[in-house]
Formats: C-alpha cells, sequence, structure tokens
C-alpha cells in the first residue's frame, strides 16, 4: 500500500462527505417518540421506576435522532472494512440538516444510500485486492475491473438478502419464544433474548470471509457464505485472533485520533487521512489473511 494513496480516496472522501454534508436527520420523528415516552411518565399511579426507566427511554432515542445521519449507510465499515472515522456521527456538519419527515422517506433515503454504500465498498474492497498479487481481482484492467465491480455488487446485495432472511428465520420463532417464556419465566426469557444476540455474532463471525471471496474471487453469494464458514471452521482460533487484534487496532486508533480531531478543526483533516490510511493496512491484511488461509486449506486437502 506504500505510495498507494488512489486506495484511500474512497475512504477519506466519505468521511469528508460526512463532515461537510448536510445531516439527513431523522430527529423531528425520534422527538415524537420521545415526547410519547415523556407523556407515558406522567401517568397517575406508575412507580417510580417506571417513571425513572421512561424518561432515560426517551433521553436514549432523543440523542439517537440527533446523532444519527442517514448519510451513514454510504460507509459499509461491517460488511466491506471501509475505515471511517466519523461514521458515529462524532463531527457535526457545519451546514443545516435535512429532515426527514415521514418513516417512508428515511426508508427510502436509506436503501438508497445503503446501495451506494456497498458499491463503493465493492469499489474500495476491489482496488485493494487488484493491488495484491494473489486473487482473482490481481492486476485487472481497468475496463475488466468496472464489470467485474458491477457482477460483485449484485452479488454483495443478494448475500445481504440472504443474510437478513436467516436473521428472520431465526428471530421469528426466538421472539414468540421470548413471548410466551415472559408470561412463565422473566428469568428464562431474558437468557433467551440475550442467548440470541449471541446467536447473530457468531453468524457473523463465521460469515467474516464472505466479502472478501466476493470480491476477490468472484464467487456467487451461497458459495462464499459455503467457503467463509469452513474456513472459519478449520481456522476458528486463528480467524479469533486476527477478528480480536484487528478491532482493538480499530478501536483504539479512532479513540485516539478523535481525542485530537476535538482539539481543533485543523486537526479533522490529518486525522480522517490517518485513520484512511490504518484502516486500508486492516482491510489489505484481511484480504490477504483471507487468500492465505484459503490456499492452506485448500493445499491440506489436496494432500
Amino acid at each position: 500500500m506504500r505510495w498507494r494513496l488512489e486506495l484511500i480516496l474512497v475512504p477519506v472522501a466519505l468521511d469528508l462527505l460526512l463532515w461537510l454534508a448536510p445531516q439527513f436527520t431523522i430527529a423531528p420523528m425520534t422527538s415524537e417518540v420521545a415526547a410519547w415516552y415523556r407523556s407515558l411518565g406522567t401517568t397517575d399511579g406508575l412507580p417510580g421506576d417506571a417513571v425513572a426507566m421512561t424518561q432515560q427511554v426517551a433521553d436514549s432515542i432523543d440523542s439517537l435522532g440527533q446523532s444519527f445521519n442517514l448519510l451513514s449507510a454510504l460507509v459499509s465499515t461491517t460488511l466491506l472494512h471501509v475505515p471511517s472515522l466519523l461514521v458515529g456521527g462524532s463531527m457535526s456538519s457545519p451546514l443545516s440538516p435535512l429532515s426527514m419527515s415521514t418513516p417512508a422517506e428515511a426508508v427510502a433515503f436509506w436503501i438508497v444510500f445503503s446501495l451506494l454504500g456497498l458499491l463503493l465498498g465493492v469499489i474500495y474492497l476491489g482496488l485493494l485486492a487488484r493491488r495484491l498479487p494473489i486473487g482473482g481481482m490481481s492486476g485487472i484492467s481497468l475496463r475488466l475491473f468496472a464489470g467485474a465491480v458491477i457482477r460483485q455488487w449484485l452479488q454483495m446485495i443478494a448475500f445481504v438478502l440472504i443474510v437478513l432472511l436467516l436473521l428472520v428465520a431465526v428471530y421469528i420463532p426466538v421472539s414468540i419464544g421470548v413471548a410466551l417464556l415472559a408470561l412463565l419465566s422473566p428469568g428464562v426469557a431474558s437468557f433467551l433474548a440475550l442467548a440470541s444476540g449471541a446467536i447473530t455474532l457468531v453468524l457473523f463471525f463465521y460469515l467474516y470471509f464472505a466479502t472478501a471471496a466476493i470480491v476477490m474471487d468472484g464467487l456467487s453469494a451461497p458459495a462464499a457464505i459455503s467457503r467463509s464458514v469452513n474456513l472459519v471452521r478449520t481456522n476458528f482460533l486463528p480467524t479469533l485472533g486476527f477478528v480480536a487484534v484487528s478491532t482493538l487496532i480499530t478501536l483504539g486508533i479512532a479513540l485516539l485520533l478523535m481525542q485530537l480531531a476535538n482539539l481543533a478543526l485543523w486537526i479533522v483533516t490529518p486525522a480522517i487521512v490517518i485513520s484512511a490510511y490504518i484502516g486500508t493496512g486492516l482491510a489489505m491484511a484481511l484480504l490477504v489473511f483471507y487468500r492465505t488461509r484459503y490456499l492452506g486449506t485448500e493445499s491440506s486437502l489436496v494432500a
């Protein structure tokens, strides 16, 4: 990645957009929901604990509405490992926000931004894979690269839809079970709800290499899912270690850079560039880790 500054253009441009562009805010809608919760707290005869809880929920909803920016859907940090320092809405735009007036409007913008985010993420990860001497994208011409990006983008959309269907298939029966158990044993119901969250983490852990397989090797979404599950199963501890180390580095660097960025506005742009550079290095490390583990697994099977 040394001196390949074009590789960090996508994350730098997205962070600058999140910082300088108007915020697409849902604050008006969340304010109405928060006001409804606060009105519940004024109900006669409501216990003090319940009043305090409704106020806390209302404050949390208000805080979420103020900080959440629909433009953050343009940054696919989880799926396609696009680094971002400002995706959490920590820096406010100097321009007036654009308020979403209805849930349908907010959902429409979110879907459009999410689809664009997947496309930008595929372009970003594809540019990294093109510079590596391994994988199907290595050294590919720009003309072929454009066609590959479209195919990979469509497979990424299919991958997201498959994951959503899996989550729905898991959470509908779990939600029904939690609701029924809550009538009999609230403690068991709480444990089951917690366990369902753990199931989600395990699912995403086993799908950790799916996006790399789609971008580097041009696999279909089902084939990428199958390869990712097999790779994680056969390389469980190394994969767990890689995820843990890369997550710690990402969180640590982000915390340090945000502390520096809060000191003065002129520090924000250098902090964005540094974050993109380090995050891009980690993304390339992921691609190398995936490909070498895949080749190692294939070699052991042949032997």
